[in-house]
């Protein structure tokens, strides 16, 4: 994606480390929440939405990881608006949280989590498509869905 969209050698490093560590805030999130079988309650939920930032904490005091941090923190951030931590919208959301989102998306859909099944890709894709402007960046999500690295 960012490949395609111009990005310099520098600037794609840069994207593939904060791609690798964009959820590392996890490790601050107790596992019975991230493991849970089932339905997050709201607290749980809350507990969740706060890994962003307990990643940003990890890696601030760190001058290599100092251009991931914007990654590591908005890439829960939605296309309109709705996402967290901050409510960013459109273009005010870091370009590599918008491409890390996707992809993160698309692998949090496609594969077994503790509270669900694996959806088929056909399901996938159309809730990808679904969510364009929305969620996904659109240029973002056409790039993605262009490329069908996801079919590999």
């Amino acid at each position: 994606i960012a490949y395609q969209l111009g990005f310099a050698e520098d600037r794609l490093e840069s994207l593939e480390f904060g791609a690798l560590l964009h959820d590392i805030g996890k490790i601050g999130i107790k596992d019975e929440v991230l493991q849970k079988p089932g339905i997050l309650s709201p607290e749980e939920y809350q507990h969740i939405q706060e890994h962003p930032l307990i990643g940003v904490k990890i890696v601030e005091g760190i001058d290599f990881f100092k251009d991931m941090i914007p990654m590591i923190r908005h890439h829960h951030e939605h296309f309109d608006g709705s996402g967290y931590p901050d409510g960013l919208a459109g273009e005010a959301i870091p370009l590599e949280a918008r491409i890390i989102f996707v992809p993160d998306a698309f692998d949090a859909m496609s594969t077994l989590r503790p509270h669900r099944a694996a959806m088929p890709l056909q399901d996938v894709l159309m809730e990808l498509e679904n969510e364009k402007g929305k969620q996904f960046d659109p240029q973002v999500l056409e790039i993605f869905l262009q490329d069908k690295i996801y079919k590999t």
